[in-house]
């Protein structure tokens, strides 16, 4: 099993960021100082001592977050590090021509905008 949650940023400071899986003790949508609030911005990852707010692009659901850390924490890579997923925002498309499928648009992936600790 994996001994750090590795969850990849678009903030320049903190391009990743681990967490030590055995400290983790739960994931819930929205921001710690305000439960609430943000809960289509944000999840929470609770741990041993403290907590870190994870912002996400409004685009995507909290739920389809929510489920990437879950299995980023169940996940056996047979390694040190599970990294977090980034669910699909939009799908790709394809268009028929001559009988092969060309790709018109790139698939679209959920971004973590940063990693907060509190």
């Amino acid at each position: 099993m994996a001994k750090f949650l590795k969850i990849v940023s678009a903030d320049a400071n903190d391009p990743e960021v681990m967490i030590g899986i055995d400290q983790v003790t739960h994931v819930a949508a929205g921001d710690a100082a305000d439960p609430v609030g943000n809960l289509d911005t944000n999840v929470t990852v609770f741990y041993s001592g403290g907590s870190c707010t994870v912002a996400f692009a409004a685009q995507a659901t909290a739920g389809d977050v929510l489920k990437a850390f879950n299995a980023a924490l169940v996940a056996n890579p047979g390694g040190l590090v599970s990294t977090v997923g980034r669910p699909v925002l939009t799908a790709q498309t394809l268009d028929s021509v001559d009988g092969r499928q060309l790709i018109t648009a790139e698939a679209t992936y959920v971004s973590y905008s940063g990693v907060t600790f509190a």
